[in-house]
């Protein structure tokens, strides 16, 4: 296979910048505007979840329930709060390698995508500068929620490329699990073993071109 073949696949929070605090933040006090309490933990399990989702797992810690008016009503704020949030984001605010593993994708010919469950992955980009260097952005409402590795063959079907010959890079071991068994590779980002082909602690550690090898040796 040639490198035109390949694809470099990234998932956005925790790879490419955080946005977990304003995710966080954004629940937070959509939760106290309708009245549900929530801890510290259920925020945190929040993180790369879809919207809904994480509305139902709020609501479950809190022994809640909503109907549906209610509940797209905190989701709407939720958002509008996070929105005004992210505005603040510059190119700043994208992790240190970030913008350099995405030009050595493009310099070495690997087709690029970013798989986030985040509805607003464009916006966030926009803000970091770097959606220059994304060919396709993935919409989560078009998938499975993660951690379905469905989101990730969109983006290859969208990129005209196999899901073997894709790199995929994320944050989350359930979410690196289910990637490897739909035959991808994968490139963990953390500290704590995630049970990838590789890990880096951080973006900027990642050898792109060694992975391209690794993968078409494969």
């Amino acid at each position: 296979m040639h490198p035109g073949d390949h694809a470099a696949i990234f998932d956005l929070d925790g790879v490419l910048t955080s946005t977990s605090a304003r995710h966080e933040q954004s629940w937070a006090e959509a939760a106290a505007r309708f009245g549900l309490p929530v801890s510290e933990a259920a925020l945190k399990a929040t993180r790369s979840v879809p919207r809904a989702s994480s509305l139902a797992a709020l609501l479950a810690h809190a022994g809640m329930t909503m109907d549906e008016a209610q509940r797209n009503a905190v989701m709407a704020f939720k958002d509008r709060r996070y929105q005004e949030l992210i505005a603040g984001l510059g190119p700043m605010d994208a992790f240190p390698g970030a913008r350099e593993a995405l030009e050595t994708c493009r310099r070495l010919g690997l087709r690029t995508a970013v798989a986030s469950a985040s509805l607003n992955a464009r916006q966030v980009l926009e803000r970091l500068e770097l959606i220059q260097l994304v060919e396709f952005v993935a919409d989560p409402r078009d998938a499975a929620p993660k951690p379905s590795a469905e989101i990730y063959g969109r983006c290859c079907a969208a990129l005209g490329v196999f899901p073997q010959s894709a790199i995929c890079i994320e944050d989350g071991a359930p979410m690196i699990a289910n990637l490897r068994a739909e035959g991808m590779y994968t490139v963990g980002v953390g500290v704590e073993p995630l049970g990838a082909d590789e890990q880096v602690a951080g973006i900027a550690d990642w050898d792109v071109a060694r992975s391209l090898e690794k993968l078409s040796a494969r």
